[in-house]
């Protein structure tokens, strides 16, 4: 396999010695056509054995093992070890697929008109090894952010699927056998978690006064049948919440439930506004994520080993806080600034902090530390992308800008875990670029090479542009020369809250200021340092104490007569 095979070392400028040498295989999809490429420490990019494959979507398996291609008549699925075609699935119209965990099942939806499925059933399930349609159902609608619509466990053992008032569960050795039937009234969303002992997260939204509720059900008894009613092991009621997302942990031990509602009562966001709220699977805790600053909640994202996660929050800029898994509890504080997105590596070494979107792409690279501390590494800035992906490896990220998002500038970036920039591929159009997925095992976590922190740290030192080129010194421009803009923004922090440091709760005096003297006063009063006056100021400021002065002594008198 090439995934598998180690390419000879020749040394480059821009790497250390001891750089990955296991090559990665790199996806782009441009306009009707998909190609890969291998990229390894010698050589940025090379030719895939595989070639040009026409399809208009692509999905690996979560191995990387498997490639399936998405035509107008079928479904092509590759091996990437033999590069060969492994099954054809005669499946028109098909707009959405998706592998089980083990690969054992491909999941297909196909649109419900005389192109798609017509009068057939167009939610199905393939057995990759045979080819055989082992499951079928009529799905009306279809949301890219509920699919997969039939989901399976990490063994592929059991598969689960939210439908009106009830969440169907199936052995998948014999999907014929009548699924057992678990009753939630009202069910909106459900989400089948990970790890060893999987379990169902189910969302009934607010109805008529009722608040809504989050329910964390156990899968029903093996040898149950028809309707059955489960105790939930955890609940919590939720208040002016219309739609959630799930996160679950990795291990499948705990679950963050991003809210969001259409209208915000405090009128401060056209958007709505939005809440995060912490359950442990088993009910032992469930409460609202401790955020101390207004505002949206961008990202939730939880570390790969279960133990913490990283929340962006607040009006711009926004905050980056670490929290400890066992408890809900802030522990340390990435720092604010123009963020809303945050990307662990695969090993939970190496951090991403970056703002895409409408922010300029600023990007930050934290390296979390035995002692649980967070080191910056590195910074730079990623202009107009689009996606941010970590390679198996965890030493590499690939950004990309991809249409329709936008139009101008495609292309994707590989980029070190540094902040460093390794390579830019331009492409006039391109739709898709991702790091071909690795089995577990065949990369190491290896801790930051000696020498490898940069010293620029934030988006205006060398090299921030994105073109790995020096940026040239502007000459000076006085604020109103830029139509009173300035170098002026709402994403830009203080100093003393950009960087990160161990978490200090709202209102917390810093060490640096901890000693000073403070101005004694009333209670509740606070002090404003005086700002320096220009001549005219403090003249017409000197005219009104005098004649204040002058209108208190003519009242004394008055009232002395």
């Amino acid at each position: 396999s090439w995934s598998l095979i180690r390419a000879p070392r020749r040394g480059r400028a821009t790497m250390t010695s001891n750089e990955a040498s296991v090559p990665m295989g790199i996806l782009e999809r441009t306009p009707g056509v998909a190609r890969m490429h291998v990229h390894t420490s010698d050589k940025m990019l090379s030719d895939h054995e595989l070639g040009d494959v026409k399809t208009s979507s692509t999905l690996f398996s979560a191995d990387g093992r498997l490639l399936a291609c998405v035509g107008a008549e079928n479904v092509t699925i590759y091996d990437t070890r033999s590069n060969a075609v492994l099954r054809t699935i005669a499946c028109p119209g098909t707009i959405a697929t998706h592998f089980s965990p083990n690969a054992t099942f491909l999941s297909t939806y196909q649109k419900a008109n005389a192109s798609g499925a017509g009068d057939e059933k167009n939610l199905s399930v393939w057995r990759v090894a045979t080819g055989e349609k082992v499951y079928a159902c009529f799905q009306k609608s279809f949301q890219s952010a509920f699919w997969p619509y039939l989901q399976f466990s990490d063994d592929d053992a059991v598969a689960c699927r939210a439908v009106t008032n009830e969440v169907h569960f199936f052995r998948t050795d014999d999907f014929e056998t009548r699924a057992t039937r678990l009753r939630v009234p009202q069910i909106a969303l459900g989400k089948l978690s990970p790890g060893p002992n999987p379990a169902v997260a189910t969302f009934v939204p607010e109805k008529k006064g009722i608040p809504g509720s989050v329910s964390v059900f156990p899968p029903p008894p093996a040898d149950s049948q028809g309707v059955v009613e489960v105790t939930p092991s955890a609940r919590k009621a939720f208040f002016r919440v219309n739609e959630v997302d799930f996160q679950w942990a990795p291990d499948g031990s705990a679950v963050l439930v991003l809210g969001s509602c259409d209208v915000d009562v405090t009128n401060q966001s056209y958007y709505g506004e939005t809440s995060l709220s912490f359950m442990r699977a088993d009910g032992a805790l469930d409460c609202k994520v401790p955020l101390d600053k207004e505002g949206p909640v961008h990202e939730a994202a939880w570390s790969p080993t279960s133990k913490e996660f990283v929340v962006v929050y607040g009006f711009m800029p926004a905050k980056a806080t670490v929290f400890d898994a066992a408890k809900c509890e802030p522990k340390y504080q990435l720092g604010a600034g123009p963020h809303n997105t945050v990307r662990w590596n695969p090993f939970g070494r190496f951090v991403l902090l970056a703002g895409f979107g409408n922010l300029p792409g600023d990007m930050k690279f934290f390296d979390r530390k035995a002692d649980g501390k967070y080191k910056l590494v590195g910074a730079t800035r990623a202009a107009c992308s689009v996606t941010a992906e970590w390679s198996p490896d965890g030493r590499r990220l690939l950004t990309a800008t991809v249409a329709p998002r936008l139009n101008v500038d495609n292309g994707f970036k590989i980029w070190r875990y540094n902040g460093e920039l390794l390579h830019h591929e331009p492409r006039e159009k391109l739709y898709e670029a991702r790091w071909v997925p690795a089995p577990a095992g065949v990369h190491a976590d290896r801790p930051i090479s000696p020498g490898s922190v940069r010293k620029e740290t934030d988006a205006d030192a060398p090299g921030a542009n994105g073109n790995g080129a020096p940026k040239k010194a502007a000459p000076y421009r006085p604020p109103h020369a830029t139509s009173g803009s300035g170098n002026f923004s709402l994403a830009k922090a203080a100093p003393e809250d950009a960087g990160p440091g161990k978490y200090r709760p709202p209102g917390a005096v810093s060490s640096a200021s901890a000693g000073a003297k403070q101005p004694s006063g009333p209670p509740g009063a606070s002090f404003v340092e005086p700002a320096g006056q220009s001549k005219s100021a403090a003249k017409n400021a000197k005219k009104r104490a005098a004649a204040k002065a002058k209108k208190e002594a003519e009242a004394a008198a008055a009232a002395q007569k």
